[in-house]
């Protein structure tokens, strides 16, 4: 009878294999924000403008729209999009918290399918969040690769079970005005 003697081999490395497998899939690692910036926002609030303001004050180029769509964003590497709803905004811009979910999750398909670098900012505060906010992080939160919000009694456990489940890098700021180091820290970082 003959042996083979690249059988045990073949079976310690195929249990090599299989057992990478999993740890390489989540290896993958999320596209480094760099300029040209878009910032939209989900929601309609006037967050926007603070994120905008904090993007210029950092000399990135950038372009903002609140109800941007995806061949608006075409030409940037990194995307922002600030979440809060302000049902105002909404309604003077036509949309509905079922609409601005779609346009949403839209943009987050195909930016992050083009390989663009897409960051989340969550400036709300420390009260409880309002159900169409909710319902915006819950349907965005998959598709963003960085996370940065403010810290909140209510808040802090849902971004961290967030992060965990969908894999984004999550950054927590005391305070709407730290926001600008969290975004510096993000394009500098290499």
């Amino acid at each position: 009878m003959r042996r083979c003697r690249f059988r045990p081999f073949l079976a310690v490395m195929l249990v090599a294999v299989i057992a990478s497998a999993p740890a390489r899939a989540y290896a993958t690692s999320a596209p480094a924000p760099k300029p040209p910036v878009f910032i939209t926002t989900a929601g309609q609030s006037s967050d926007m403008a603070l994120v905008k303001q904090a993007v210029d004050a950092l000399g990135l180029k950038s372009n903002a729209a609140p109800t941007a769509i995806c061949c608006d964003i075409k030409s940037s590497c990194t995307v922002i999009i600030v979440f809060r709803a302000d049902e105002g905004g909404m309604k003077a811009a036509w949309l509905t918290a079922r609409t601005e979910q779609r346009r949403v999750e839209d943009i987050l398909g195909k930016m992050r399918a083009s390989g663009l670098a897409i960051i989340g900012v969550y400036l709300g505060g420390r009260d409880e969040m309002d159900p169409i906010t909710r319902r915006l992080l819950d349907a965005g939160m998959s598709g963003v690769h960085y996370l940065i919000a403010a810290r909140g009694a209510s808040t802090d456990e849902y971004f961290g079970a967030a992060a965990q489940k969908h894999g984004f890098q999550l950054i927590l700021i005391d305070n709407p005005g730290r926001f600008q180091d969290a975004i510096a820290g993000l394009f500098t970082a290499e």
